[in-house]
């Protein structure tokens, strides 16, 4: 008989009176890839923290790794052979690849001898050879394409597990969620390569199609408790939509609105930044605009340079006859432009306070210096956002680093969308959020434009762009190179453009 992985029996946790687990069971085997998924607070998160000390569970939990049964709460996870790989990869931007592979590690000194960096060199060499990286040890992260990151954070713990332990178990925490369909498809390719040596795979995504094509075991986690089991050539994402949810969801996508012809009011003309090279466009009321391209091709840039969040070298963004360009931010917020950005953690939300301190922001920005705040009502108006957004828990006094990541989502959303802005430029705004919340988000970005906002758009969500879209920009080395729309406008064909082949698109 095989020994299992990960064996976890009877697992519960709670909050005060909120029950965040309820008695989960999980069963990973050594070579496969176990899929973990479940909607935004439904318990994932909980369960990897307890899987790596941060938490304690109740009692009554049991686990065990390779057979071995493990005292809870977990001390030194990497000793035990487990390690997990968050979103954010944790890797040192203007370190180097080889001082990055050996962060962790200590660099393998010993107590009193120093570095040796010829042998840091050579298992440099044999980590990236391991995952089929072809890098120079000396570039710096910055330099790196998102996926060579990812394969590059994969390695790092391989090494730090392989000092500790013989058998590894690794937790990939939405591992793809800030890369292209391209890159994902490598790391996913990883993901395989990895099981297939005899390691035990938890992969937590919200993409399921990434979960469909890999994984072996799909477990489904609602409201703290496994909803549904099954075999990976068993599922399609309809099943493990009804088993996230608990209930059928009718359609992936809302319905789009024909926006009513209108002159355009958001007027682009030669539009420079770092990325992007003199881009002209115009956009009506009422109509939602993409803008698609491969990393680092400049489609990103866009909402930050009309928002003022990355200053342009040129050009002009003039909205109802006013020049947004070269003007402060609260300027421009003010001129109802509102931007919600990409990377929440770092540029969205302030997660060492409250819930209602970070939706409050915008309202009382012009709240006077020595006036007191009404915090009741602060409250109230927190508590309504929260619950027309879906956060759970809708607890105002909450710290926003103790939500989920998509829920954390839901809170920047909510904050920016509150005042029903003229203007609303979002980057990848279902970033890491269930295909329930998912649905609730794109409706009310929707119907923004049915009440005559003018939406920008920039992801790599193919898909997504194709059915919510009036319109998608494919920008090619920071410039527009195609424009699709009507029945032209399907993912495949913005794929191949943003790709360059224009034969296969037509």
């Amino acid at each position: 008989m095989t020994t299992d992985g990960l064996q976890i029996t009877g697992l519960g946790k709670s909050f005060g009176g909120l029950r965040a687990l309820d008695n989960v069971d999980l069963t990973v085997k050594p070579g496969e890839v176990h899929a973990l998924l479940g909607q935004n607070g439904s318990g994932k998160s909980t369960l990897v923290k307890i899987m790596t000390g941060v938490y304690a569970p109740d009692p009554g939990a049991e686990m065990r790794l390779w057979g071995r049964k493990i005292n809870l709460p977990l001390t030194a996870p990497h000793h035990h052979g487990i390690a997990v790989i968050h979103q954010d990869l944790g890797l040192v931007e203007d370190m180097t690849v080889l001082e990055n592979l050996g962060v962790t590690s200590g660099y393998g000194a010993r107590a009193i001898a120093p570095i040796s960096f010829r042998r840091e060199r050579a298992t440099g060499r044999q980590l990236l050879k391991s995952v089929g990286l072809d890098i120079d040890l000396n570039k710096l992260i910055y330099e790196l394409s998102p996926a060579e990151r990812a394969t590059l954070a994969l390695a790092r713990a391989q090494r730090l597990l392989q000092e500790h332990s013989e058998h590894f178990v690794f937790v990939l925490d939405e591992p793809t969620a800030y890369l292209s369909a391209e890159d994902s498809r490598r790391v996913v390719a990883l993901m395989r390569d990895v099981a297939d040596a005899g390691s035990a795979v938890i992969f937590i995504s919200h993409r399921l199609q990434e979960v469909t094509a890999v994984a072996d075991q799909i477990t489904v986690l609602r409201d703290g408790k496994v909803a549904d089991r099954f075999a990976g050539d068993e599922a399609d994402q309809q099943r493990i939509i009804d088993a996230m949810l608990g209930r059928k969801l009718n359609a992936y996508y809302p319905n789009r609105t024909v926006p009513a012809p209108t002159a355009s009011v958001l007027k682009v003309r030669g539009l420079t930044g770092r990325r992007v090279l003199s881009v002209d466009f115009e956009v009506a009321p009422g109509e939602i605009v993409g803008f698609a391209g491969l990393v680092g091709m400049g489609h990103e840039e866009i909402p930050y340079l009309i928002a003022g969040a990355t200053p342009a070298c040129g050009g002009s963004a003039m909205f109802d006859g006013i020049e947004l360009l070269g003007q402060s931010a609260r300027a421009i917020i003010d001129r109802s432009v509102s931007l919600v950005p990409g990377n929440r953690q770092r540029d969205g939300v302030w997660t060492d306070a409250l819930a209602r301190e970070n939706l409050a922001l915008l309202e009382n920005r012009h709240q006077l210096a020595l006036a007191p705040l009404r915090l009741s009502q602060e409250r109230g108006s927190t508590l309504s956002a929260m619950q027309r957004f879906g956060v759970r828990p809708t607890e105002p006094d909450h710290r926003v680093g103790q939500f989920s990541g998509g829920n954390q989502q839901k809170i920047v959303l909510a904050k920016w969308m509150a005042d029903s802005p003229r203007v609303l430029l979002l980057d990848e705004p279902t970033q890491g959020i269930d295909a329930g919340a998912k649905f609730d988000v794109l409706n009310m970005i929707c119907d923004a434009a049915a009440k005559g906002t003018v939406v920008l758009v920039a992801s790599g969500d193919y898909e997504q762009l194709a059915n919510i879209c009036h319109r998608v920009f494919i920008v090619r080395y920071g410039q527009l190179s195609a424009v699709l729309e009507g029945e032209h406008l399907t993912s495949a064909n913005i794929a191949r453009h943003a790709q360059g082949d224009l034969r296969e698109a037509g």
